[in-house]
């Protein structure tokens, strides 16, 4: 009998062990259910459209539109053609080639050192070509006749 009564201790406290770890799923799944309802009902608030007033909604388009025309404006000043570019990139690869006949048997390497030594000059140089030309075109040559 003591055997028996042994055999059933042990199975009774794995029983009771069991019965634990059931217990804690159990309150696991409880607060887990109980955050899910919690975040269901959060979501659904947030979900929640906002009725805007006639005012309101009328003010929000209007900010859209302009929101919009800026935008379109942007896209098309970039997208547009501007012949200040071209002749910047003209005056810079002039002035390379200068620098090219200007240095004569020169080596690259002393070029290139060249070049990024004067690298600052190289834009106010090209921005001066520009608006010397751009007054060129502007007076029609009235600049050279005088």
């Amino acid at each position: 009998m003591d055997l028996i009564k042994e055999i059933n201790e042990k199975y009774q406290a794995l029983e009771a062990e069991i019965d634990k770890k059931l217990e804690k799923v159990h309150a696991e799944e409880a607060k887990l259910e109980r955050q899910h309802d919690r975040f269901a009902e959060k979501s659904a608030l947030m979900q929640s459209p906002k009725v805007l007033s006639y005012e309101e909604a009328l003010q929000r388009n209007a900010n859209t539109l302009k929101s919009l025309e800026i935008a379109k404006a942007r896209l098309r000043s970039r997208s547009t053609y501007s012949p200040v570019e071209k002749l910047l990139g003209r005056s810079l690869e002039n002035y390379k080639k200068e620098l090219e006949t200007l240095m004569g048997n020169s080596s690259k390497d002393n070029l290139e050192k060249l070049q990024e030594e004067h690298e600052e000059n190289i834009y106010e140089l090209v921005m001066q070509n520009a608006l010397e030309a751009s007054s060129a075109r502007k007076h029609g040559g009235e600049s050279h006749r005088n």
